[in-house]
């Protein structure tokens, strides 16, 4: 059975501590601990994952674009991303998403180029995190919020070209409405690299408040096996795409909005004939 877990950053919540409590309150298995890890300390995460029983699926690093356009290059890349798996590392993390590499192509003078620099960004990385013995992955992001890999396919010729087990893809129903043409075959295909499972209905909300069809969704994760982490990554609808609430109302709606989701997600059954 699937553990389930949730993107930091929707709980809008930057103690360490209160996000672990908050995370435990929800029912939920861990956490995909999301934003800058410098902001955070090492110690003091894994105490409070510890105190409260919880996993920490990843680490996924937000404004992971570079700081200027000039320093947007494969070696500052590459030193950027080797921080984070240090970090995950330190925290007990099971893998890093580096689905912001690609904003470090910006420089590159063409779509081949760019290419080229991605895989041998990962290529690089994977070997770093192959010696630290953690994992890497690369979500596959819709293309408003990034310039390269947004399918599945995408992700699995990287992967190829990667050449190591080590290296994994995670898929969000968010992005994969936009950006497959068919999200149930990209699960299928996805079958032996997908590491999590995102939800996020097409507007950024809980199941069933977009267009998403998350019985046939549950219905090929189950077909093709899939056990790793579902991660709730759900957003109230006023706030979407990216903002975190503000009041104790919206808190307790966005929590709501969390429970109902997963009592929804796990009383979905598979509909024949899919």
């Amino acid at each position: 059975m699937s553990k389930l877990g949730v993107c930091s950053w929707i709980l809008g919540i930057s103690d360490i501590n209160a996000l672990m409590e908050k995370v435990k309150m929800l029912g939920l298995d861990g956490v995909q601990l999301n934003g800058d890890w410098s902001d955070y300390n090492a110690k003091e995460v894994i105490e409070a994952a510890d105190l409260f029983d919880l996993e920490i699926f990843a680490i996924d690093p937000f404004d992971s674009g570079p700081p200027a356009q000039g320093q947007a290059n494969a070696e500052t890349a590459i030193a950027f991303y080797k921080n984070i798996i240090d970090f995950a590392v330190q925290v007990k993390a099971s893998w890093v998403n580096l689905q912001g590499l690609a904003k470090w192509t910006v420089n590159c003078k063409d779509p081949k180029e760019s290419w080229e620099m991605l895989v041998h960004c990962c290529k690089t990385l994977d070997a770093y995190a192959q010696l630290k013995k953690v994992k890497i992955a690369y979500e596959c992001v819709n293309r408003y919020e990034s310039p390269m890999i947004h399918t599945a396919e995408k992700a699995m010729e990287l992967i190829k070209a990667v050449g190591h087990r080590n290296f994994g893809l995670i898929l969000n129903s968010f992005h994969m409405h936009i950006e497959e043409p068919d999200p149930l075959e990209a699960l299928r295909k996805s079958e032996k690299l997908l590491f999590s499972y995102q939800i996020s209905d097409s507007n950024r909300s809980g199941i069933g408040r977009g267009q998403v069809d998350f019985v046939k969704h549950h219905g090929v994760l189950e077909e093709i096996g899939f056990d790793g982490p579902i991660i709730i990554e759900v957003v109230l609808p006023e706030l979407v795409p990216g903002n975190t609430p503000k009041t104790a109302l919206e808190r307790e709606r966005l929590d709501e909005e969390i429970r109902r989701s997963i009592r929804v997600w796990e009383n979905l059954k598979e509909k024949p004939h899919i």
